[in-house]
């Protein structure tokens, strides 16, 4: 209920500056901040930052559902890997049917079983599956921004992609070697050493790997 004075951060985003408080009237709420996920239940958690405390709270459950349908819907999107028909309403039906658990399952998809889902013709299931199919030869970048590393958004993934030849050569960086590319600072190279070092996140590339994704 309160009246804010707020600016332009950014490129769009609105930062608020202050509260207006000669203009409370009493009739204002506090607001308490959900404490555990909605959707599992689990404690969420206040990002870290190179300054100390960030602004975000996440869900520190990777295999929340709702976590889950969000990195397929990412790694699908336009932006991303472009799959068409890979959108919000199947992705939903893919997870809760217990096909999908990350996006390494989506390429051991089979038509029929797409096929069956509710809403889903014959046709619709074999555009998905060759979306997957042409999705197997996207740039570099678009592999990267895809995987929904923190802070990687398409523009520090594409450079990424031009300072290292391969995906194998960009896990081997540390975050010091990292912080030498365009537009890499410290809070970034250390996300994405991070990420690299996470056992479930290797098995994940090597399932990829096996799938005939491009790493090049």
């Amino acid at each position: 209920g309160d009246t804010v004075v707020i600016e332009k951060a950014g490129e769009v985003i609105p930062a608020v500056v202050r509260v207006v408080l000669e203009k409370r009237t009493g009739s204002e709420t506090h607001f308490d901040f959900p404490r555990q996920c909605p959707e599992c239940g689990t404690p969420v958690v206040k990002e870290k930052t190179a300054a100390g405390e960030g602004a975000e709270w996440r869900c520190a459950n990777p295999d929340c559902p709702a976590q889950i349908r969000g990195r397929i819907e990412h790694w699908c999107a336009r932006g991303a890997m472009d799959i068409e028909g890979g959108g919000e309403v199947l992705v939903s039906q893919l997870v809760g049917q217990g096909l999908v658990r990350d996006v390494a399952d989506l390429y051991r998809l089979k038509l029929e079983e797409v096929a069956a889902l509710e809403r889903m013709g014959e046709k619709s299931a074999a555009n998905l599956i060759e979306g997957l199919a042409l999705s197997k030869q996207r740039d570099l970048w678009r592999l990267l921004f895809g995987l929904g590393i923190l802070h990687v958004g398409a523009g520090v993934a594409k450079a990424l992609g031009r300072a290292y030849p391969s995906l194998d050569d960009l896990a081997a960086a540390g975050a010091t070697q990292l912080q030498g590319v365009e537009d890499i600072g410290e809070v970034i190279a250390k996300s994405v050493e991070e990420w690299f070092a996470d056992s479930r996140n290797r098995q994940l590339i090597e399932r990829l790997r096996a799938a005939g994704l491009n790493f090049q």
